[in-house]
C-alpha cells in the first residue's frame, strides 16, 4: 500500500473503521454504565471481573479504530490540501510527551521537573532538547500524530524498569529534524528496511503481545512526506533505536 495508492485498500480500511466505531461505542457505553451500577447490583467477583475486562478490551479496540481512522486520513491527504500554521515546537513536543505517557495501559500520572524538560511516569523519562523559539509551519494535527506515535513506540518497545527517551530537535535551515531515541530492544538488521511497511510488526521479544496494527510507522513516514520531508531509523539490536522525521521549512 503505497502513499499514492488510495483506492480500494484505503476505502476498505475506512469502511471497517466506521463499522467498528459504531458497534464499539455501544459496547463501551453499556459496559461503562453497568460498571457504574456494580456496587448497587452486588455482582459476583467473576461477573465484576468479566465486565471490567470487557470494558478494558473495548477501550483498547476503540483506540485501535481511532488509529486506523487517523492512518486513513493521513494516507488520503495531499500536500496541497494541508492546512498549515506556525507551531511552537517545544511546547508541542511537551504536550505530545504527556499524551504518549498517558496512553499507556498502566499510566498512573505525570510529573514535570522545574526545568520543564523531563516527563516522568513510573520510571519513564522523556527528555526534550529543543530550542525555545524554534517554530515550524505545518499541519498541527498530523505533526502531533507522528510525534505521539514515535514516543508511544519508544515506551512500548522497551521492557526495562527504567525507560529513558531522548527527543532532539535540529534546525538545518531549510528543514527541521526531530529525533526520538530510545534504549529498548532495537530492531533486527533484516527488519530495519521493512518497519515502514503497512501491517509489518516487530514483536518477537514480547511474544506477540505488542498491541497495534503495524500502521503507525507508515503513517509517520507519510506525514513527513506530506511536509516535504522523510522518515528514517538507525537501530542497534539490544541497544535501542533512533527514529528521525524531517520536515521542510
Amino acid at each position: 500500500m503505497k502513499p499514492n495508492e488510495t483506492g480500494l485498500s484505503i476505502r476498505a480500511l475506512a469502511i471497517i473503521a466506521h463499522k467498528f466505531r459504531t458497534s464499539l461505542s455501544i459496547i463501551n457505553g453499556y459496559s461503562e454504565a453497568v460498571l457504574v451500577q456494580a456496587d448497587k447490583e452486588k455482582f459476583s467477583p467473576f461477573t465484576a471481573k468479566a465486565l471490567d475486562e470487557i470494558n478494558v478490551q473495548g477501550r483498547h479496540l476503540a483506540e485501535l479504530v481511532r488509529k486506523l481512522g487517523a492512518f486513513n486520513k493521513v494516507m488520503e491527504s495531499s500536500p496541497k490540501a494541508l492546512e498549515k500554521k506556525t507551531l511552537g515546537l517545544k511546547e508541542l513536543l511537551k504536550d505530545c510527551a504527556s499524551q504518549a505517557v498517558l496512553q499507556e495501559k498502566n499510566d498512573t500520572g505525570l510529573e514535570t521537573t522545574d526545568a520543564g524538560k523531563t516527563m516522568v511516569k513510573r520510571g519513564t523519562f522523556i527528555d526534550i532538547d529543543c530550542p525555545a523559539n524554534l517554530s515550524l509551519n505545518a499541519n498541527e494535527e498530523m505533526v502531533r500524530l507522528g510525534i505521539e506515535e514515535l514516543l508511544s513506540n519508544a515506551i512500548k518497545f522497551n521492557n526495562k524498569m527504567e525507560k529513558n527517551i531522548k527527543v532532539q530537535v535540529a534546525n538545518h535551515g531549510d528543514s527541521i529534524s526531530i529525533s526520538v531515541r530510545d534504549y529498548g530492544v532495537g530492531v533486527r538488521p533484516q527488519d530495519v528496511g521493512r518497519i515502514f511497511e503497512p501491517f509489518f510488526q516487530v514483536d518477537d521479544d514480547f511474544t506477540g503481545q505488542i498491541s497495534g496494527l503495524g500502521l503507525g510507522l507508515p503513517m509517520v513516514q507519510r506525514i513527513a512526506q506530506l511536509h516535504g520531508g522523510s522518515a528514517s531509523v538507525v537501530s542497534d539490536r539490544g541497544l535501542g533505536s533512533i527514529f528521525t522525521v524531517k520536515f521542510a521549512r
